[in-house]
């Protein structure tokens, strides 16, 4: 696995032919400045792009009206559905379903015991969340949003789960606690561990051959490898 960049990232977009993220440009008098970067698989190099670019990627087309509904748009994560509606999720747990002209459409809570979802992501007509303080994912009905199926608790697989990453009929999991990749089959529920890392992993993204991982102090870039460690019992 091959570094791509240092420093503090906050969020990574997959893109047709790339990625683009936001990061930590520097802390002056308490205040993060906040820039963005894109990188091409057409010839590899990093590309400052402007704050629209990246909420483009992250909220949609009504990504002015998004953005100014969300108390942070950057620590925000979102979901821009099939018919432009958006789903957002705020760190604090608090989520909304915005239609595609920034209506709100459903607001609430994603909260398993008092703690709140990390991430979320799509798989068909469910949505899925992470909860790090629990160790658990819950799968919602998207129409109704109602808990339908919880993987983890007690004896979890799970530790400290946030990024939620979908590649086909598996979610793959950023287990920040244990510094795994975890791969959970979403038709059968069976769990693997996928990768080790050696620091914690918080988000994961894959885009055509290539794959990036989130760590504490960098992004990190390597080629698929589809071989699961193990499967948990």
């Amino acid at each position: 696995m091959k570094k791509i960049f240092s420093g503090k990232v906050f969020d990574v977009l997959p893109l047709s032919d790339g990625i683009i993220f936001s990061y930590c440009k520097d802390v002056i008098d308490e205040n993060t400045i906040v820039s963005y970067k894109m990188i091409s698989f057409e010839n590899g190099h990093f590309t400052d792009v402007a704050r629209n670019i990246y909420l483009l990627t992250k909220f949609g087309n009504n990504y002015k009206a998004t953005a100014m509904f969300c108390g942070n748009y950057i620590t925000a994560k979102s979901i821009v559905l099939p018919n432009s509606k958006v789903f957002l999720l705020e760190d604090n747990g608090s989520a909304a379903l915005l239609d595609n002209d920034a209506t709100l459409l459903w607001s609430g809570e994603l909260k398993y015991r008092g703690g709140a979802a990390a991430d979320i992501a799509l798989y068909k007509n469910t949505l899925w969340a992470s909860f790090p303080e629990c160790n658990v994912l819950l799968r919602y009905n998207l129409s109704t949003m109602r808990e339908e199926l919880r993987i983890g608790g007690n004896k979890s697989p799970f530790s400290r789960p946030e990024g939620l990453f979908v590649e086909g009929d598996s979610v793959m999991v950023c287990n920040s606690g244990s510094s795994k990749l975890i791969q959970v089959d979403l038709n059968s529920y069976s769990v693997f561990e996928y990768e080790d890392f050696e620091e914690p992993i918080h988000q994961y993204v894959q885009v055509g051959d290539c794959r990036f991982a989130v760590l504490d102090s960098l992004i990190q870039i390597k080629q698929i490898n589809l071989i699961p460690l193990k499967q948990f019992t």
